[in-house]
């Protein structure tokens, strides 16, 4: 095995090569931290950020990628550093309570504390590995992943920030993270480097008969070349590997990159969440649906404790994406939906490849969905997803074409370019605020041609022949919504004049004139506390009858209304005007309440009620004479409102009762219930 590793370019460990280096700083920093704090412990930042760099590092090396993950349990001694880990982490919870003086921790910093203390006192400790067989990373590379804001990938990868580091420190309750490293050096001999990052807080520790700060960083490295820490990183960095990732690295064909999350957390999963592995496979397949479907990513996800193994390549992509494809709504915001990764692979497997002209590095399928199902268009990067609502590329932007999934995959030209300047950190979704004004203009006009160029290769909605029964109303919407609150339907008895809505024109200029209400559309007037039910069938004369109650006294008038349903209310997008029956009399105990002297017949009658119509009464029979012989009138539906006392009692109301002693309550009664 020793002449292995030399042969290997790995030199003999040895315990007291290197050990955690906390340096001196001058600025005190508790354990809570700006930049861990974006991350919060969710699978999909962590297992994202890991596999968009070993797509990248394989690319460099011109082969398809290969990713492993594995969760196993070491002793605790196993650790590199840990030693000096738990005695910097006493004595920086012993720095912070004389800091706080008595003031009780945060609950951010006690839940931080309290993690770090449960994995410190038991013997084995949960580690996550990511193994990849990309280029791996030098010592130079090691020294920009170590540090924030300085990446080194160039225009070529899909990092840009230097801060994607940070996102593995949210899966580790010690805040822990080791790197080991395999690459070819300028002689093309093959080489190993590794180091590790630990986050705790700031302490006092006494060197050399002096009592100093120093950092709540510290890095697992040369302690003999402390001083040329970031200076030197050829020399501050151990070229061999610790025992616990020695097996892992000596097992790589060629170069690669080992990420080690020590106390791993499982993601802060619940009990009714999925597995590790399963969490784990999801993000691969979900993000990276375009790479794995392409063949140039594999993932493989194992849990050495319980055996579950998940393999992620394009056979497993329908079984782990189907389970979640009625997901709605992404489980973070800027995350993707369980339905769109899943609309997305059928997209890839089933979808039809167009041509265009928008150069090379740019691919687009297209498929037909039945029904009306929304619209999507899902945009990847570098074989990893980036947005599905991108600007010209929305649903609404189709809304005169038949329903279609697209995906347009981008791996180089000036689409792509423009694209990743506007992701950000975290490579999800398009933020023009990021780019300057000449950069803007040209990303949507570029996005603009995209659209246009799948437009063309759409099928035009008014294209579309298909049979419509008459009377048929066809309501445009999403296949499947979820639930909303819908206000409770009122009958249209209300009307408006002109300038307060639609509800009539103005005959005449002068004060006073006339409006002429349109077909539908009542006079205003407020609804009564009333019951009704229908009385029979109706007559071949045209004879609507109904037992009818009223269970509140009404001032006034009160008017009658027959409506015919339309089939649609206040919840369709486009619902249909209410219709009214031409009324001609309305009789009680034969006796005529109210009679029009037009031939054809009114919307509404109105009378005086009689005082003995109460509540305690009961239902009286109404009898309600339409013109004609309408078909409606097995359907009509009886409907009340109250109306203000003219002066003059209208032409249309000739009750055959005195109006003196019919009026219950008082004029003002009467005025508010109008």
């Amino acid at each position: 095995m020793a002449a292995k590793r030399r042969r290997r370019g790995v030199g003999r460990f040895r315990s007291s090569d290197a050990d955690l280096y906390f340096a001196p700083t001058h600025s005190p920093h508790g354990f809570t931290h700006p930049a861990l704090s974006h991350f919060d412990g969710d699978a999909e930042p962590v297992i994202r950020e890991l596999l968009q760099n070993s797509v990248d590092a394989a690319g460099k090396a011109g082969r398809p990628c290969e990713v492993r993950f594995e969760i196993r349990d070491i002793d605790n001694e196993e650790l590199p550093g840990f030693e000096t880990y738990r005695r910097t982490f006493k004595l920086a919870v012993s720095q912070r309570e004389q800091e706080r003086k008595g003031v009780p921790p945060t609950h951010d910093e006690k839940t931080i504390v309290d993690r770090i203390n449960r994995h410190l006192i038991t013997p084995r400790i949960p580690v996550l590995t990511c193994v990849d067989n990309g280029t791996g990373i030098t010592p130079a590379r090691m020294q920009s992943l170590l540090t924030s804001g300085n990446s080194d990938k160039g225009d070529g990868g899909a990092g840009s920030y230097g801060l994607g580091h940070h996102a593995a420190f949210s899966a580790s309750d010690l805040r822990y993270v080791l790197y080991a490293s395999r690459f070819r050096s300028s002689e093309g001999n093959l080489q190993s480097v590794s180091s590790g990052h630990a986050v705790l807080a700031t302490h006092i520790h006494q060197q050399n008969g002096t009592k100093r700060i120093h950092a709540h960083d510290g890095f697992w490295v040369n302690v003999a070349a402390q001083q040329q820490l970031f200076v030197e990183p050829g020399e501050a960095y151990p070229r061999s590997v610790p025992p616990m990732l020695a097996l892992t690295t000596e097992a790589m064909p060629d170069t690669g990159m080992v990420v080690c999350i020590a106390g791993f957390n499982e993601f802060q999963r619940e009990e009714s969440d999925p597995t590790s592995t399963d969490a784990i496979a999801y993000v691969a397949a979900s993000n990276f649906c375009d790479a794995v479907q392409a063949g140039t990513l594999t993932v493989s996800v194992c849990d050495a404790r319980s055996g579950e193994e998940v393999i992620v390549d394009p056979a497993g992509l329908e079984r782990i994406l189907r389970p979640r494809r009625e997901e709605r709504r992404a489980p973070k915001q800027g995350q993707i939906q369980g339905s769109s990764a899943y609309a997305a692979h059928e997209t890839f497997t089933r979808g039809k490849e167009i041509a265009h002209g928008m150069g090379t590095g740019v691919n687009v399928a297209i498929r037909e969905i039945e029904g009306n199902a929304r619209s999507r268009v899902h945009l990847y990067r570098k074989g990893m997803w980036i947005t599905s609502n991108a600007e010209n590329l929305r649903h609404n932007d189709f809304g005169d074409y038949m329903p279609f999934d697209a995906v347009v995959s981008l791996a180089a030209g000036d689409l792509e370019r423009h694209v990743r300047s506007a992701e950000g950190p975290e490579h999800r979704g398009i933020g023009f605020k990021r780019l300057d004004p000449k950069e803007k203009r040209r990303l949507r006009q570029l996005l603009r041609e995209l659209s246009a160029v799948i437009k063309s290769n759409l099928e035009a909605k008014s294209d579309k022949e298909e049979f419509r029964p008459e009377d048929f109303a066809i309501v445009q919407g999403d296949a499947a919504q979820t639930l909303e609150s819908v206000g409770r339907t009122r009958p249209g008895l209300g009307g408006t004049r002109q300038g307060r809505g639609q509800g009539g024109v103005r005959t005449g200029k002068k004060k006073g004139a006339g409006v002429v209400r349109k077909e539908g559309k009542a006079r205003p007037g407020s609804v009564p506390n009333f019951a009704w039910t229908p009385s029979g069938a109706p007559t071949n004369k045209g004879v609507f009858t109904a037992l009818f109650s009223l269970r509140e006294e009404v001032s006034g008038l009160i008017g009658i209304r027959l409506s015919v349903p339309t089939g649609s209310d206040q919840t369709c997008d486009s619902p249909l005007p209410q219709r009214f029956l031409q009324l001609r009399a309305i009789r009680h105990g034969g006796r005529e309440l109210a009679r029009t002297n037009s031939p054809n017949g009114v919307q509404e009658l109105t009378f005086v009620p009689p005082s003995q119509w109460t509540a305690q009464v009961g239902h009286l029979m109404l009898e309600i004479e339409v013109p004609g012989q309408p078909e409606e009138l097995a359907v009509a539906q009886l409907e009340v409102v109250r109306r203000l006392a003219s002066k003059a009692t209208p032409e249309h109301v000739t009750g055959s009762e005195s109006t003196a002693g019919l009026f219950t309550g008082s004029a003002s009664d009467a005025e508010r219930g109008a």
